[in-house]
Protein backbone atom coordinates (compact mmCIF):
# COMPACT_ATOMS: atom_id res chain seq x y z
CA UNK A 1 0.00 0.00 0.00
CA UNK A 2 1.55 3.65 -1.04
CA UNK A 3 1.67 5.98 1.33
CA UNK A 4 -1.43 7.81 0.10
CA UNK A 5 -3.38 5.05 -0.42
CA UNK A 6 -2.49 4.34 3.46
CA UNK A 7 -3.15 7.93 4.58
CA UNK A 8 -6.88 7.48 2.64
CA UNK A 9 -7.58 4.19 4.18
CA UNK A 10 -7.05 6.00 7.70
CA UNK A 11 -8.84 8.95 7.49
CA UNK A 12 -11.77 6.34 6.63
CA UNK A 13 -11.91 5.70 10.18
CA UNK A 14 -12.21 9.08 11.63
CA UNK A 15 -13.76 10.93 12.87
CA UNK A 16 -14.41 8.72 16.02
CA UNK A 17 -15.78 8.99 19.57
CA UNK A 18 -14.04 7.14 22.48
CA UNK A 19 -15.49 6.11 25.70
CA UNK A 20 -13.21 6.43 29.00
CA UNK A 21 -13.17 7.27 32.28
CA UNK A 22 -14.09 10.81 32.13
CA UNK A 23 -16.73 10.46 29.17
CA UNK A 24 -16.66 10.28 25.24
CA UNK A 25 -13.89 12.69 23.45
CA UNK A 26 -14.35 13.16 19.49
CA UNK A 27 -11.42 12.67 17.91
CA UNK A 28 -11.72 14.39 14.35
CA UNK A 29 -8.99 12.84 12.58
CA UNK A 30 -6.07 10.41 12.79
CA UNK A 31 -3.87 11.91 15.53
CA UNK A 32 0.10 12.57 14.21
CA UNK A 33 1.44 14.17 17.47
CA UNK A 34 0.39 12.35 20.23
CA UNK A 35 1.53 13.24 24.06
CA UNK A 36 1.03 10.71 27.27
CA UNK A 37 1.82 12.37 30.42
CA UNK A 38 1.48 8.39 31.93
CA UNK A 39 5.11 6.80 31.40
CA UNK A 40 3.62 3.20 30.86
CA UNK A 41 1.37 4.16 27.85
CA UNK A 42 4.95 5.00 26.15
CA UNK A 43 5.23 1.27 26.35
CA UNK A 44 1.92 0.52 24.20
CA UNK A 45 2.33 2.80 21.47
CA UNK A 46 5.75 1.36 20.74
CA UNK A 47 4.36 -2.14 20.48
CA UNK A 48 1.90 -0.22 17.81
CA UNK A 49 4.90 1.11 15.97
CA UNK A 50 4.03 4.44 17.38
CA UNK A 51 5.95 7.44 18.89
CA UNK A 52 4.55 10.29 21.06
CA UNK A 53 5.99 13.60 20.83
CA UNK A 54 6.10 13.97 24.64
CA UNK A 55 5.48 11.78 27.38
CA UNK A 56 6.46 11.19 31.14
CA UNK A 57 9.73 9.55 31.99
CA UNK A 58 11.19 9.65 28.98
CA UNK A 59 14.72 10.33 31.14
CA UNK A 60 13.85 7.45 33.41
CA UNK A 61 12.91 4.75 30.48
CA UNK A 62 16.26 5.60 29.17
CA UNK A 63 18.11 4.52 32.65
CA UNK A 64 16.36 1.92 33.55
CA UNK A 65 13.82 0.37 30.78
CA UNK A 66 16.60 -1.21 28.39
CA UNK A 67 13.36 -3.45 26.72
CA UNK A 68 11.65 0.19 25.63
CA UNK A 69 15.35 1.94 25.71
CA UNK A 70 15.86 -0.21 22.59
CA UNK A 71 12.52 0.81 20.59
CA UNK A 72 12.75 4.80 21.39
CA UNK A 73 15.95 4.95 20.35
CA UNK A 74 17.01 7.84 17.97
CA UNK A 75 13.23 9.03 18.34
CA UNK A 76 12.79 12.46 18.92
CA UNK A 77 10.18 12.54 22.34
CA UNK A 78 10.20 15.73 24.35
CA UNK A 79 10.48 14.62 28.18
CA UNK A 80 7.54 16.13 30.10
CA UNK A 81 9.27 15.03 33.70
CA UNK A 82 8.30 12.67 36.50
CA UNK A 83 6.00 15.47 37.86
CA UNK A 84 4.25 16.04 34.69
CA UNK A 85 4.80 19.66 33.26
CA UNK A 86 1.59 20.70 31.83
CA UNK A 87 3.41 23.90 29.86
CA UNK A 88 5.87 22.11 27.92
CA UNK A 89 3.38 19.39 26.60
CA UNK A 90 1.10 22.30 25.68
CA UNK A 91 4.03 23.71 23.89
CA UNK A 92 4.34 20.38 21.51
CA UNK A 93 0.58 21.35 20.62
CA UNK A 94 -0.51 17.69 20.53
CA UNK A 95 -3.31 16.54 18.46
CA UNK A 96 -4.21 14.10 21.21
CA UNK A 97 -3.50 13.40 24.93
CA UNK A 98 -3.63 9.55 26.21
CA UNK A 99 -3.75 10.21 30.03
CA UNK A 100 -4.15 7.78 33.17
CA UNK A 101 -6.67 8.14 35.81
CA UNK A 102 -3.83 9.59 38.29
CA UNK A 103 -4.79 12.70 35.87
CA UNK A 104 -8.48 12.41 36.17
CA UNK A 105 -8.27 15.63 38.69
CA UNK A 106 -6.56 18.01 35.60
CA UNK A 107 -8.76 16.30 32.82
CA UNK A 108 -10.31 19.77 32.57
CA UNK A 109 -6.64 21.19 32.04
CA UNK A 110 -5.89 18.81 29.41
CA UNK A 111 -8.45 19.30 27.25
CA UNK A 112 -7.89 23.25 27.02
CA UNK A 113 -4.66 22.08 25.85
CA UNK A 114 -5.94 18.83 22.93
CA UNK A 115 -8.61 16.30 22.77
CA UNK A 116 -7.77 14.23 25.29
CA UNK A 117 -8.82 10.99 26.86
CA UNK A 118 -8.33 9.28 30.38
CA UNK A 119 -7.52 5.14 31.02
CA UNK A 120 -6.74 3.11 33.91
CA UNK A 121 -3.52 3.04 35.02
CA UNK A 122 -3.25 -0.82 35.73
CA UNK A 123 -5.99 -2.70 34.00
CA UNK A 124 -5.36 -5.98 31.86
CA UNK A 125 -2.78 -4.83 29.53
CA UNK A 126 -4.69 -6.75 26.44
CA UNK A 127 -7.46 -4.88 26.92
CA UNK A 128 -5.52 -1.40 27.70
CA UNK A 129 -3.75 -1.92 24.44
CA UNK A 130 -6.82 -2.40 22.22
CA UNK A 131 -8.26 1.15 24.01
CA UNK A 132 -4.72 2.82 23.14
CA UNK A 133 -4.93 1.21 19.35
CA UNK A 134 -8.35 2.57 19.13
CA UNK A 135 -7.82 6.22 19.49
CA UNK A 136 -5.07 5.98 16.68
CA UNK A 137 -6.68 3.54 14.48
CA UNK A 138 -4.14 0.92 14.76
CA UNK A 139 -6.83 -1.95 16.12
CA UNK A 140 -5.75 -3.83 13.33
CA UNK A 141 -1.86 -4.11 14.97
CA UNK A 142 -3.28 -4.36 18.22
CA UNK A 143 -5.37 -7.60 16.97
CA UNK A 144 -1.90 -8.72 15.05
CA UNK A 145 0.03 -8.22 18.44
CA UNK A 146 -2.28 -10.29 20.40
CA UNK A 147 -2.86 -12.72 18.01
CA UNK A 148 1.31 -13.72 17.23
CA UNK A 149 1.77 -13.70 21.66
CA UNK A 150 -1.18 -16.25 21.89
CA UNK A 151 0.52 -18.24 19.11
CA UNK A 152 4.06 -17.81 20.53
CA UNK A 153 2.23 -18.87 23.86
CA UNK A 154 0.87 -21.60 22.91
CA UNK A 155 3.89 -22.95 21.08
CA UNK A 156 6.30 -22.16 24.44
CA UNK A 157 4.11 -24.35 26.33
CA UNK A 158 4.07 -27.17 24.13
CA UNK A 159 8.32 -26.69 24.35
CA UNK A 160 8.11 -25.56 28.30
CA UNK A 161 5.90 -29.24 28.76
CA UNK A 162 8.89 -31.14 30.16
CA UNK A 163 8.98 -28.48 33.05
CA UNK A 164 5.06 -28.73 34.12
CA UNK A 165 6.25 -30.15 37.18
CA UNK A 166 8.81 -27.74 38.39
CA UNK A 167 8.10 -24.46 40.49
CA UNK A 168 8.71 -21.25 39.51
CA UNK A 169 8.62 -18.08 41.32
CA UNK A 170 9.26 -14.64 40.31
CA UNK A 171 10.87 -12.07 43.13
CA UNK A 172 12.13 -8.56 43.15
CA UNK A 173 14.80 -7.73 45.50
CA UNK A 174 14.78 -5.24 48.17
CA UNK A 175 17.97 -5.18 49.89
CA UNK A 176 18.82 -6.68 53.07
CA UNK A 177 17.44 -10.32 52.27
CA UNK A 178 13.93 -9.34 51.66
CA UNK A 179 12.49 -10.02 48.34
CA UNK A 180 9.12 -8.48 47.16
CA UNK A 181 6.71 -11.14 46.01
CA UNK A 182 3.68 -10.77 43.86
CA UNK A 183 -0.02 -12.79 44.36
CA UNK A 184 -2.00 -10.19 42.29
CA UNK A 185 -2.36 -12.16 38.63
CA UNK A 186 0.23 -9.97 37.28
CA UNK A 187 2.35 -13.26 36.33
CA UNK A 188 -0.93 -15.19 34.98
CA UNK A 189 -0.19 -14.63 31.17
CA UNK A 190 3.70 -16.76 32.17
CA UNK A 191 1.96 -19.36 34.79
CA UNK A 192 -1.43 -19.93 33.05
CA UNK A 193 -0.16 -19.22 29.24
CA UNK A 194 3.07 -21.02 29.57
CA UNK A 195 1.96 -23.91 31.42
CA UNK A 196 4.26 -22.90 34.24
CA UNK A 197 3.72 -24.25 37.83
CA UNK A 198 3.27 -21.91 40.83
CA UNK A 199 4.47 -22.22 44.29
CA UNK A 200 1.55 -23.82 46.54
CA UNK A 201 2.68 -21.55 49.13
CA UNK A 202 3.61 -18.34 47.81
CA UNK A 203 -0.07 -16.57 48.21
CA UNK A 204 0.50 -14.23 50.99
CA UNK A 205 2.32 -11.52 48.40
CA UNK A 206 4.34 -8.48 49.48
CA UNK A 207 7.06 -8.68 50.86
CA UNK A 208 9.30 -12.23 52.32
CA UNK A 209 12.27 -12.48 53.89
CA UNK A 210 14.99 -14.76 52.91
CA UNK A 211 14.04 -17.24 55.14
CA UNK A 212 10.50 -17.60 54.05
CA UNK A 213 11.55 -17.36 50.22
CA UNK A 214 14.33 -20.75 51.53
CA UNK A 215 10.98 -21.78 53.02
CA UNK A 216 9.08 -22.20 49.56
CA UNK A 217 11.86 -23.69 47.99
CA UNK A 218 11.11 -22.99 44.48
CA UNK A 219 12.89 -25.24 41.62
CA UNK A 220 12.99 -22.04 39.30
CA UNK A 221 13.51 -18.59 40.92
CA UNK A 222 13.29 -15.65 38.75
CA UNK A 223 14.94 -12.24 40.32
CA UNK A 224 13.77 -9.37 38.76
CA UNK A 225 16.22 -5.78 38.49
CA UNK A 226 14.45 -3.30 41.15
CA UNK A 227 15.24 -0.17 39.49
CA UNK A 228 14.74 2.13 42.69
CA UNK A 229 17.35 0.00 44.76
CA UNK A 230 19.58 -1.61 42.06
CA UNK A 231 21.69 -4.34 43.60
CA UNK A 232 25.32 -3.49 42.54
CA UNK A 233 26.94 -7.40 40.70
CA UNK A 234 23.52 -8.65 40.99
CA UNK A 235 21.29 -10.77 43.44
CA UNK A 236 22.95 -13.86 42.88
CA UNK A 237 26.53 -11.90 43.59
CA UNK A 238 25.30 -10.50 46.62
CA UNK A 239 24.04 -13.13 48.02
CA UNK A 240 27.10 -16.08 47.47
CA UNK A 241 28.03 -16.37 50.64
CA UNK A 242 24.71 -17.05 52.38
CA UNK A 243 24.29 -20.34 53.92
CA UNK A 244 20.12 -20.06 53.21
CA UNK A 245 20.11 -18.53 50.31
CA UNK A 246 22.88 -21.76 49.25
CA UNK A 247 20.61 -24.19 50.48
CA UNK A 248 17.95 -23.16 47.89
CA UNK A 249 16.66 -25.99 45.07
CA UNK A 250 17.04 -22.72 42.56
CA UNK A 251 20.56 -21.88 43.52
CA UNK A 252 21.90 -25.39 43.93
CA UNK A 253 20.73 -26.05 40.39
CA UNK A 254 21.74 -22.88 38.85
CA UNK A 255 18.26 -21.76 38.44
CA UNK A 256 18.13 -18.65 39.18
CA UNK A 257 17.48 -15.88 36.61
CA UNK A 258 18.60 -12.19 36.73
CA UNK A 259 16.53 -10.25 34.58
CA UNK A 260 17.99 -6.68 33.87
CA UNK A 261 14.29 -5.38 33.03
CA UNK A 262 12.70 -4.40 35.60
CA UNK A 263 9.21 -3.88 33.69
CA UNK A 264 8.22 -7.55 33.93
CA UNK A 265 5.72 -7.12 37.25
CA UNK A 266 4.65 -4.03 35.59
CA UNK A 267 1.11 -3.80 33.13
CA UNK A 268 3.02 -3.11 30.30
CA UNK A 269 2.47 -5.02 26.75
CA UNK A 270 6.18 -5.45 25.88
CA UNK A 271 6.75 -6.31 29.68
CA UNK A 272 4.51 -9.38 28.46
CA UNK A 273 5.76 -9.93 24.61
CA UNK A 274 9.27 -9.65 26.17
CA UNK A 275 8.60 -11.82 29.14
CA UNK A 276 7.62 -15.07 27.81
CA UNK A 277 10.93 -14.82 25.66
CA UNK A 278 13.00 -14.51 27.99
CA UNK A 279 11.65 -17.32 30.17
CA UNK A 280 11.44 -19.34 27.31
CA UNK A 281 15.03 -19.07 26.94
CA UNK A 282 15.80 -19.68 30.98
CA UNK A 283 13.65 -22.58 30.89
CA UNK A 284 14.07 -24.11 27.46
CA UNK A 285 17.38 -25.49 28.18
Amino acid sequence: MTSASKDDSDSLLFPRTITHLKGDTLVEAKPVKIAVPYIAFVDYLAVLDEYPVAAQGVETISRNFPNLSKRLAGKDILDLGMQVDLEKLLATQPDIIIAADDMKDQYEKLSQIAPTVIFPQADDWRETLRQIAEVIGKEDKASNVLAEFDRKSAEYKEKLAFRSEESVMFAMYSGKEQFLTWNDGRFDPFYKGLGLKSMDGAATGGQVSLESLAALNPDHLFIINNWQNPIQGGVVESLKDSKVWNSMNAVKNNHVYELADPSLPGPLALAKINGIEEIMKALGK
